[in-house]
């Protein structure tokens, strides 16, 4: 099986996995977050404007799997028994041989649970020791932006990094964290309004901790302009933080 030692050279599918083994998450939701991940970035694979259907996900599954598996033998990732607690906070014993291709290769590891299903994790991925090195190398590269670390943040940004860790990322619109702008604001007023509803995002874009993302609405609804935000590659294990018009 080819492997891959570079960032870089890593499929989305991948980089995703790891992100997640470097914050020893469970592999449940990775198939959502993939998609989120590739919607930020523009392709074309994946809806534009709503979130990935039960089929579209279970037909990420096969992906998924190829990518676990060329992630542990290229020593990047360990899959590894979860604790039954609903956070993954200590290694559990490391799944190997065909026990490992049989999880993997259960639908159940990668998507989020339905209706009344436990909800706990069963399994958790883990970062080996070369592979956090892999990851930091890309991460925290010589000229890279400091990132802001979370006792520094201010309410409002930890709001902003708290949006941006959600799926949907909305900050302005119905479900926005970002005060809607009053109609009847005009000339310098408005450009007050909109430069302190939009100061808590400034530090978080120039550290390189998240991407905003503008999308028109589309006819026949009037045109309308809504933000959206998520997190950048590598600093996180969730999604990238972008801002999105609906």
């Amino acid at each position: 099986m080819e492997t891959v030692e570079s960032w870089d050279d890593l499929s989305v599918t991948e980089q995703v996995l790891v992100r997640r083994a470097v914050d020893g998450t469970s592999p449940r939701g990775s198939a959502a977050h993939v998609t989120a991940v590739l919607r930020w970035a523009g392709s074309s694979e994946v809806p534009r404007r709503r979130n990935a259907s039960p089929a579209e996900e279970l037909a990420r599954v096969p992906d998924l799997v190829a990518a676990a598996h060329r992630l542990v033998a290229g020593g990047w990732l360990t899959v590894r028994r979860a604790l039954s607690t609903p956070f993954v906070q200590e290694d559990g014993p490391e799944v190997t041989g065909p026990e490992l291709a049989q999880v993997l290769a259960d639908p159940a590891t990668w998507l989020l649970p339905r209706h009344d299903q436990n909800d706990l994790p069963v399994l958790s991925l883990r970062a080996t020791a070369e592979g956090r090195r892999r990851w930091e190398a890309a991460a925290y590269a010589p000229g890279a932006p400091g990132t802001v670390h979370e006792l520094e943040l201010t309410d409002d940004e930890d709001s902003i990094v708290v949006c941006a860790m959600e799926a949907s990322g909305w900050l302005t619109g119905l479900w926005g964290v970002l005060a809607e702008t009053p109609a009847e604001l005009v000339g310098e007023e408005l450009r007050a309004f909109v430069a302190a509803d939009i100061a808590p995002l400034v530090r978080l874009v120039r550290a390189g901790m998240i991407e905003v993302l503008h999308v028109a609405e589309r006819a026949p609804r009037a045109p309308s302009s809504r933000w959206k935000t998520c997190w950048t590659p590598c600093v996180t294990g969730s999604c990238a933080a972008t801002t999105a018009t609906k």
